[in-house]
């Protein structure tokens, strides 16, 4: 419901679908004469920075070409987020026993399927688990939450596209990562500022988390999984380093090569590249600049903005700037998490009870990670987005400055993001019904 009202504004792409629907029907009719009228430049996931739009005035082109790219990126998405929880409940739904041949699915295509697939598997669930369960009477789910990673040269190239005789210096107008945190290529030394540890891909001269690499023929203290020759450590005093590989395979002693640290191993002090978190400062070598999310202390480039929005940076019209902050959000890279589901049996299962509830909690695991892209990750800030290429149309189809076959065109482009919007607002609300069914918020 608070996407829904957060989408008010896609009122105006009612507007445009009315316009649209009479003027599209007429292109279908005419040949090759009329393709540029009917927008042929435009389709949806792919890349629109390049294309031109001869129907529009050169003054407006940088920003028309944005909006056509900023829909084009997030209707790919919307339609990709359709997809991949469509997928997810699909496969909830059938490995609890949900029946294929039901009426809410056999056949259905799209928001459709969507629909009935989510709906059968949220009721799967809730026969499964909690109070009215046959399997478990509680169930939890344990994750860190999905972040997404928007790239900052693809945003400040298309701000400099905005207009043919603009320029985009990322470094003396970098653009904020609001609720995030902004990496940078930094060529000196990196530190922490306002917490403890900076991320780090470099030196670190101190404690490291994540994983090192060794180098120089060094080898490291390791508890985890060491890509390399993992041995025992020395002993030395009353603490031993470790007897080399473990029965599950990790190593627990010296590594010669990459040591991927378990989570609940000690930081180590890293002689070679850190690739994870430092205590300390994060330096680069003769050959090597670090990248790191704390205070530069030499020359530096921003790179990619995590888990925040993009704002601001390079100079651009701020129909331009909403259409790059949309393709920068829709082209953001999301990392799915891992899920760890927990679950209390009821008492007296039998064997095939038993297996049918190790089936329910592999396929939570297996499943829920791509409804949390959805539903936490791409969230009302995908929705912003969608607002912002909206606004952008409006603005240049009411700008004065397109002809009769360039407002057509934007209209046309218009109606995908209605498209798009409509696609979104399903797939997180059926996101959002699968979380709530094992008590995610």
């Amino acid at each position: 419901m608070i996407l829904k009202n957060r989408l008010k504004p896609f009122t105006a792409v009612a507007l445009f679908g009315v316009v649209v629907s009479s003027m599209a029907a007429g292109c279908s009719a005419v040949k090759d004469a009329q393709g540029a009228v009917c927008c042929d430049g435009f389709k949806v996931g792919t890349t629109m920075t390049a294309t031109s739009f001869p129907t529009v005035d050169a003054s407006i082109q940088g920003s028309f070409v944005a909006f056509a790219n900023a829909t084009s990126d997030l209707s790919a998405v919307a339609t990709a987020s359709v997809s991949d929880v469509t997928t997810a409940c699909q496969n909830l739904a059938l490995d609890m026993g949900g029946d294929p041949t039901d009426a809410s699915v056999a056949g259905k295509t799209g928001t459709d399927a969507l629909t009935g697939w989510c709906a059968m598997a949220k009721a799967q669930i809730g026969a499964s688990f909690g109070a009215k369960g046959t399997l478990a009477t509680s169930v939890s789910v344990d994750f860190v939450p999905p972040k997404c990673t928007a790239s900052i040269s693809a945003t400040a190239d298309c701000q400099a596209s905005c207009d043919v005789n603009a320029t985009c210096d990322i470094k003396a107008t970098p653009p904020k990562c609001t609720g995030g945190t902004l990496t940078v290529e930094c060529s000196g030394g990196c530190t922490a500022t306002g917490k403890a540890d900076v991320a780090c891909t470099g030196n670190c001269t101190g404690g490291c988390s994540g994983s090192c690499k060794a180098s120089g023929g060094a080898t490291i203290d390791c508890k985890g999984k060491c890509d390399g020759k993992c041995t025992a450590g020395a002993t030395g005093g009353a603490t031993a380093k470790g007897t080399g590989i473990q029965a599950d395979g990790s190593c627990d002693g010296q590594c010669d090569g990459t040591c991927t640290l378990s989570a609940d191993a000690p930081k180590i002090s890293c002689t070679g590249v850190c690739d994870g978190h430092c205590d300390a400062a994060c330096k680069g070598t003769a050959d090597l600049k670090v990248k790191c999310d704390g205070k530069c202390d030499a020359d530096y480039t921003p790179l990619k903005c995590d888990g925040g929005k993009l704002e601001g940076g390079c100079s651009a019209d701020a129909s331009c700037q909403g259409s790059c902050n949309a393709s920068a959000s829709a082209k953001a890279e999301c990392t799915p998490p891992s899920v760890s589901v927990v679950a209390t049996a009821k008492a007296g299962l039998n064997a095939s009870a038993q297996l049918q509830l190790q089936t329910a909690i592999a396929s939570l695991e297996a499943n829920l990670p791509k409804i949390l892209v959805v539903f936490k990750a791409r969230g009302t800030d995908f929705a912003d987005s969608l607002t912002a290429a909206v606004n952008a149309g409006v603005s240049l189809t009411g700008s004065g400055k397109l002809n009769a076959s360039g407002t057509t065109c934007g209209l046309i482009i218009g109606a995908a993001i209605g498209t798009a919007s409509d696609n979104f607002v399903a797939a997180l609300s059926a996101a959002g019904d699968i979380a709530g069914s094992v008590s995610i918020k």
